[in-house]
């Protein structure tokens, strides 16, 4: 999985698996709108076929071979090694979860590390009954631990406010009785609050 965004006229490139960060020129930068993650030679020629009114063959061909090169050193497309380490982490109690409560965003910023706030998935929300399925596996897998976290996130979570309402009320409703005490947070770029929702966080 990469991210790429343009800042201060740098093509930036993110590889998200390796933590590896790269600057590319204007070719492959583009390039990477054409290519999968697997590089093949069907992904060269359609690179080819879509930017060759703007740059040689040659050219191509060159920054077809350096992106390969960088798969094959595992800084871009880097595959997502979290299986080796599953195993440290299953029976360690949950303290805290970020729930992406809205895939989608008011702002869609261009540079926005999440895409425009639909993370490359396409645009949605979490339903409720989603929401409080988390909120059940939180408090399962949570074990001695009273204090729990949860924060909405997204994208822009105050775009589905009602599944955020519900979801908060269900958790307050269940958590004395599992000896639970839930802190709520949200990270939100503010330009949706109003009385109504400025009051519901305050409580």
């Amino acid at each position: 999985m990469i991210h790429k965004y343009q800042l201060n006229n740098m093509n930036i490139v993110m590889d998200i698996h390796s933590g590896a960060i790269h600057i590319f020129d204007d070719l492959a930068y583009k390039m990477l709108d054409f290519v999968s993650e697997n590089l093949t030679q069907d992904d060269l020629q359609k690179a080819i076929n879509s930017l060759e009114n703007e740059f040689s063959k040659t050219d191509i061909e060159e920054a077809f071979a350096n992106l390969c090169e960088l798969k094959n050193s595992d800084t871009l497309f880097s595959e997502d090694d979290y299986d080796q380490f599953e195993h440290m982490i299953n029976d360690a109690p949950v303290k805290a979860m970020c729930l992406h409560i809205a895939h989608d965003c008011n702002l869609r910023c261009s540079y926005c590390f999440a895409s425009t706030g639909d993370f490359g998935e396409g645009r949605k929300i979490m339903d409720t009954e989603t929401g409080k399925k988390a909120i059940d596996y939180l408090i399962s897998h949570s074990g001695n631990r009273r204090n729990l976290e949860v924060d909405f996130f997204g994208g822009e979570p105050l775009m589905n406010f009602k599944s955020v309402k519900e979801i908060t009320e269900y958790a307050r409703s269940i958590e004395k009785q599992h000896n639970k005490n839930f802190r709520f947070t949200m990270t939100t770029n503010g330009l949706l609050l109003n009385d109504e929702i400025t009051e519901f966080i305050n409580k």
